[in-house]
C-alpha cells in the first residue's frame, strides 16, 4: 500500500510542479529585467531549488558526444542489439573504429539507479573499444506474463549477451553487478564454454562483505529475510504496465542510499543554492547534472531483490562455497585462463578494501600473472567509476589490462 500512496502523492505533485516551473520561467526570462540582478539569482535559487525537491526525475539518455581523436570527430552510434524482458543490451561503436576492436561487455548494476549512471564510466572506452552496457528496465513497467526474474535470471541473461557478442569478449562489473558476473563467468570456466571473456574487471563489488565490515555491513547483520518481505517489498500501482508486479521500489532504495550520507547530500543542496544566488554557473550545472542522473530510478523485481540480498549479504553464498546456478554449485576454482582485476576505492562507505580483493583468493587455480588488485587513493563508492581519479588513473589501469589479455 506505501508504493499506492507514494504514487498519488506524486501524481498529485504535478499541478504544483507545474505552477513552480511556470514561476521559474518568468523569474529567469531573458526579458525580464531582474533575471541578471542579485534579487533575480534569488527567486531564482529558491524557486529551482524547491522544484528538484519535488519533481519526478525521468531516466536519462547516454547521449554520447563524438569522441575527437588527433583532432578529428568520429560519432557514436547507439544500438540495442539484444532485447529482453528485464535489459536489453545496448552497444556503442564509433565510426572508423577496426573490425578488431576489442569487445567489452559492461554489466551496471541493477541496485536502483539506471545504467546511465555509469554514463561516463562506459565513454572512457569508446575511443578504442566496442562497448556493449546491460541497460536494465523498470520492472513496473514488465508485464506479469514475462515471467520471474531472479538472481540465476540476471546471471543467465549475462552469459546469454556474452554468447551474443561472441568468443573474444572482455567483461566490466560494476558494484552490484560484480558477484552474478563471477557467477556467470565461473559457470563458463567450468563447461568451456567458448564464449568466456578473456578478461575480467570487477570494480567496488560485495564478494565476501565480512571483511573489514563496515557501517553499511553492520545494518545488513541486523536484517532478516522476513523483516524485508514485509517492510521493502510493494505491489506496482494499477496504472503501469507491470501492475501487480511484486517490486523493490526504486524510491526506497534511493532513501536507503540517501540515508548514509544524508548530512552531505544536504550539504551539496545548499551549496546548489548558493551557486546559483551567487551566479556559479558551471557550479550549478554540474550538481544539476549529478542529481538528474542520482535521483533517477527504477524498480526491481522483488525476487531478484530478495534473492540477491539472501544470498549475497544476509548468507554470503558464494565466499561460503554455496552458491548455486542451475543446480550446481558454482567453484571459482573453475576460473584458470580468465585474467581478472579488481578494483576498489580507499573511502568507499558501501564496499569495504578487501571484500572486492576476496574474489582473487576464491580463483584458487588461477594463475598469478592473471591477478591483480588496485586501490585508487582518495576516492569513495562513486569516485572509483567517475571523476578526475577515475579517469586519468583507473580507466588507463582497466585499459591496459584489458590489451595486454586480449591475445
Amino acid at each position: 500500500m506505501h508504493y499506492h500512496f507514494y504514487d498519488l502523492y506524486r501524481q498529485s505533485l504535478m499541478p504544483v510542479n507545474t505552477a513552480l516551473d511556470l514561476a521559474h520561467d518568468i523569474v529567469t526570462h531573458e526579458k525580464n529585467p531582474l533575471s541578471k540582478t542579485r534579487l533575480g539569482r534569488l527567486r531564482k535559487a529558491i524557486l529551482e531549488s524547491t522544484i528538484r525537491l519535488l519533481k519526478h526525475y525521468p531516466k536519462q539518455g547516454f547521449e554520447y558526444e563524438p569522441v575527437v581523436i588527433d583532432g578529428v570527430e568520429y560519432p557514436v552510434h547507439e544500438e540495442v542489439v539484444v532485447e529482453k524482458p528485464f535489459c536489453n543490451l545496448l552497444r556503442f561503436r564509433r565510426e572508423g573504429l577496426p573490425a578488431n576492436a576489442p569487445k567489452l561487455l559492461c554489466v551496471a548494476a541493477l541496485s536502483g539507479h539506471h545504467a546511465t549512471l555509469s554514463r561516463e564510466t562506459f565513454g572512457q572506452f569508446l575511443d578504442d573499444y566496442e562497448v556493449y552496457v546491460t541497460d536494465w528496465l523498470d520492472a513496473r513497467d514488465v508485464p506479469l506474463s514475462e515471467g520471474k526474474f531472479g538472481f540465476e535470471e540476471y546471471v543467465q541473461y549475462v552469459i546469454e549477451f556474452m554468447e551474443h557478442i561472441g568468443p573474444g569478449n572482455h567483461m566490466f562489473a560494476i558494484c552490484q553487478a560484480a558477484v552474478p558476473g563471477l557467477v556467470a563467468v565461473a559457470h563458463m570456466c567450468k563447461h568451456n564454454h567458448p564464449a568466456r571473456p578473456k578478461s575480467l574487471i570487477m570494480m567496488a563489488g560485495p564478494i565476501d562483505i565480512r571483511i573489514n565490515p563496515n557501517k553499511f555491513g553492520r545494518k545488513v547483520e541486523k536484517i532478516s529475510a522476513p523483516l524485508l518481505r514485509r517492510v521493502a517489498i510493494h505491489r506496482v500501482p494499477s496504472r503501469y504496465d507491470g501492475a501487480g508486479r511484486k517490486v523493490y521500489p526504486g524510491m526506497v532504495q534511493l532513501g536507503g542510499f540517501m540515508s548514509m550520507n544524508m548530512r552531505s547530500h544536504a550539504q551539496k543542496h545548499i551549496q546548489f543554492f548558493k551557486d546559483i544566488a551567487e551566479g556559479k554557473i558551471a557550479e550549478a550545472d554540474r550538481h544539476r547534472d549529478f542529481y538528474d542522473e542520482y535521483m533517477a530510478v527504477l524498480d526491481m523485481d522483488a525476487d531478484y531483490y530478495m534473492e540477491t540480498m539472501e544470498r549475497v549479504f544476509l548468507d554470503q553464498h558464494l565466499p561460503k562455497g554455496i552458491m548455486q546456478y542451475q543446480g550446481e554449485t558454482i567453484d571459482c576454482g573453475d576460473i584458470k585462463d580468465v585474467a581478472i582485476l579488481t578494483l576498489e576505492g580507499e573511502k568507499d562507505d558501501m564496499i569495504s578494501l578487501g571484500q572486492t580483493e576476496a574474489a582473487l583468493h576464491l580463483c584458487t587455480h588461477l594463475p598469478k600473472k592473471l591477478k591483480k588488485h588496485y586501490v585508487q587513493m582518495g576516492v569513495g563508492h562513486y569516485g572509483i567509476f567517475n571523476g578526475s581519479k577515475y579517469r586519468e588513473f583507473v580507466a588507463p589501469l582497466m585499459k591496459d589490462w584489458i590489451n595486454r589479455h586480449n591475445k
